[in-house]
């Protein structure tokens, strides 16, 4: 539509100028779009002609209104054409005629022209005239959708303008009668359908793991292939060969064939060190890779201070690692202490600290070994322990010690050796002559966590860890990836992993046939509780023709000490057992591992097979399932990413040879638990009598409250003197 100041010139007022616009508009409309469901247009094709000849009826009458309008502004047109001169009427009638409109005009309703002067409109736009608009209306099908307009008075408009306001082109009856064929579709089609959608699925998110968990050294776990010379490691001392060879070891695995190199090499540099973390399989010779090197270190320097400490989580594995130690160090100047709790406080002082003829106190030892807590009250209450000298820290299956965290052993170690990350650049960096701590973390199932990996403070650390074979060390170092952590739980090549499916009542006859089918002669079997490892072990003997022993906390130090190391000897056949035998300790060699509860962490299952199959040698693990634990034992092999756990070549019908002598043990297992009974109550009965106090129950037999009230009265005898 041309502006205001176009259609002033060329004789046009507003309300004209909106009125012809509207009506192009309405020709040139589209079609509306078909909808995008074929459902919608299914109903839209099938609507009654009735309905179709309503809405024509309503379109030509609302035609009628709009033509009386039309008529009524051509009225006045002529009205104000006849007052100016008749060349200026006739200019004017050709411009009213042929208008130039613009499709956009909005539909608007007309309102009263005000009068305006006429002008001459410019060559080539003519308005149209009363036939062509009647003609175009005449292809008019489609009823206007709009409401009726409320009818105007006015003069009556002629019956040949009815059609100027069309809203929709009109069909032909015909076709709009019977609307076109197509193709049939299936049914359904063009709707939604749930099951089939499929959107877009979100990529996975994973972690990012720092560089050196993301990228570590990795060592292969196949001891028996890889195995090198002692002769051929170059930087040993030759005391160290000759307590190699008085040992009886004649080739390093490939843990200590990595380890033990780059310690040496770092003792070299004149800068910091790196901190170094391992995580290899148990029996892997994780101990002698830290015990060598830093011997070999501190022995060339004769300097009587506190120079190493290693950390272990209990009392058994720091006897271990000292007696390495000290088998090391014989032939040298170097002194090996023990602290973990089991002497007296007092006597652990006189080992640490003596005074000195000026009196002061003076260090002892070079190398300490000790628990975490016992380790905090020396650091407290020890006059004279110091570890200003320190240059080895070494932690020992350090994912349980960070786990349970001793007093925060770590916060008091690192305060009484002067680190703190505020002091670390400005001193050490300005004074670099003096030798800084090296960190040395070792475990077999070492935590992947950074913000536990983050309290230790570790400088720079390089990780060591390993992979099933060699072929697939090869392949993990090259597609290596920033979110996984290779070897996290990882076992020695050399294990035979199964596992059998077993009713719980047949459980404990399932150990015995395992024994006998086999011919396991040294064999662990673990439990998850004391009660149930003492049960098993009193059923397993009686079948008569079984070495058993049970170990756990309820079992004092030197009783525990000596079953050990008879069952490294070979005079026990089973020793029954909880998970504080799992972590590290070594039993010499152990044929078979029985899980007679199914492991309740991955980390257990990783340690309880580690017992078998160390330094090389072929070992097995079993694991006792009943139905029920099937689903839990999946996911946690899953999540150990073990893929070579069978089910095991044994039926239940090989029970049947067994069943009688199981029965006889189980009659014999209630005589010994009603004995044990009778015992504990004559001795709480005899430790009351010495306090003063009655006794609480009849002799030989348990009275319960219950028991009591249902006789009316409590029936109690002293127990024999």
């Amino acid at each position: 539509m041309y502006s205001n100041l176009e259609n002033s010139e060329i004789g046009l007022s507003e309300r004209e100028a909106r009125i012809l616009a509207r009506l192009n508009a309405r020709k040139n409309r589209k079609p509306p779009q078909e909808s995008f469901q074929n459902g919608h247009i299914e109903a839209e094709k099938s609507i009654n002609n009735e309905q179709v000849k309503k809405k024509k009826r309503k379109h030509l009458a609302s035609e009628t209104e709009i033509a009386k309008e039309c008529d009524l502004v051509h009225a006045e047109v002529t009205a104000d054409k006849d007052k100016e001169n008749k060349t200026e009427v006739d200019c004017n009638n050709e411009a009213v005629a042929n208008p130039v409109l613009n499709e956009n005009e909005t539909d608007i309703k007309p309102k009263r022209i005000k009068k305006k002067k006429v002008k001459t409109l410019p060559e080539g736009v003519e308005l149209p005239s009363l036939e062509e608009i009647n003609a175009d209306n005449a292809e008019c099908q489609e009823p206007s959708p709009k409401k009726k307009k409320k009818k105007k008075t006015g003069p009556k408009l002629k019956k040949d303008e009815s059609c100027i306001a069309n809203d929709v082109e009109e069909e032909d009856p015909s076709v709009s009668v019977e609307p076109a064929k197509k193709e049939e579709e299936p049914a359904g089609t063009g709707f939604t359908i749930l099951e089939e959608f499929k959107g877009n699925k979100n990529n996975k998110v994973f972690r990012v793991l720092p560089t050196w968990l993301a990228k570590p050294s990795v060592i292969s776990c196949d001891l028996s292939k890889n195995k090198m010379p002692i002769k051929e490691l170059n930087g040993l001392d030759k005391f160290l060969h000759d307590a190699l060879n008085r040992n009886k070891i004649g080739f390093f695995f490939p843990v200590q064939q990595q380890v033990i190199p780059w310690l040496l090499e770092s003792q070299q540099q004149l800068f910091r060190p790196c901190d170094m973390c391992v995580s290899a399989p148990t029996g892997s010779g994780k101990t002698l890779a830290f015990v060598l090197p830093t011997i070999q270190a501190l022995w060339r320097q004769s300097v009587r201070r506190l120079r190493c400490l290693a950390v272990l989580p209990v009392h058994d594995l720091a006897v271990q690692v000292y007696r390495v130690y000290l088998s090391f160090c014989a032939g040298t100047n170097l002194q090996v202490a023990l602290i973990s709790g089991q002497a007296s406080f007092y006597d652990e002082q006189q080992l640490l600290v003596r005074k000195g003829k000026a009196g002061q106190y003076l260090t002892k030892p070079d190398i300490v070994v000790c628990t975490p807590g016992r380790l905090v009250d020396h650091l407290q209450r020890t006059p004279g322990f110091s570890l200003k000298s320190l240059r080895y820290l070494i932690i020992d299956e350090a994912d349980r010690i960070m786990e349970e965290e001793h007093n925060d052993w770590l916060f008091h170690v690192e305060k009484a050796i002067g680190l703190s990350s505020e002091n670390l650049v400005a001193q050490k960096l300005s004074r670099p002559w003096e030798k800084y701590v090296q960190k040395l973390l070792f475990s077999a199932t070492l935590s992947q966590d950074p913000e536990k990996l983050t309290r230790l403070g570790l400088f720079q650390p390089k990780l060591f860890t390993s992979v099933v074979s060699t072929e697939s060390a090869e392949s993990t170092d090259n597609t290596i990836q920033s979110h996984h952590f290779v070897g996290k739980f990882t076992t020695p090549a050399e294990l035979t992993e199964h596992f059998f499916k077993c009713p719980p009542m047949l459980k404990p006859l399932a150990v015995y046939c395992l024994l006998k089918k086999f011919k396991y002669h040294s064999a662990l079997c673990f439990t998850n509780s004391r009660s149930a490892t003492h049960r098993l072990c009193e059923l397993l003997k009686q079948f008569g023709d079984l070495k058993v022993a049970e170990c756990s906390s309820e079992i004092s130090k030197a009783p525990r000490d000596k079953l050990l190391k008879d069952f490294s000897t070979g005079k026990i056949d089973l020793l029954v057992c909880t998970d504080a035998v799992s972590r590290g300790m070594d039993l010499g060699v152990v044929d078979c591992v029985i899980s007679y509860d199914s492991p309740k962490y991955v980390k257990n299952y990783i340690h309880r097979a580690g017992r078998a199959a160390r330094a090389g040698r072929p070992g097995t693990a079993i694991t006792i399932l009943m139905d029920s634990e099937m689903h839990g034992f999946n996911k946690l092999l899953a999540m150990a990413e073990k893929k070579n756990v069978t089910p095991l070549d044994m039926q239940v019908e090989e029970f049947e040879t067994y069943e009688e002598q199981f029965r006889k043990a189980l009659d014999g297992l209630k005589n010994t638990v009603k004995e044990e009974i009778h015992t504990k109550i004559v001795q709480n009965d005899r430790a009351r009598q010495k306090r003063g106090f009655n006794p609480r129950s009849r002799t030989g037999k348990v009275v319960s409250k219950k028991f009591v009230k249902r006789q009316g009265k409590e029936v109690i005898k002293q127990p024999n003197q």
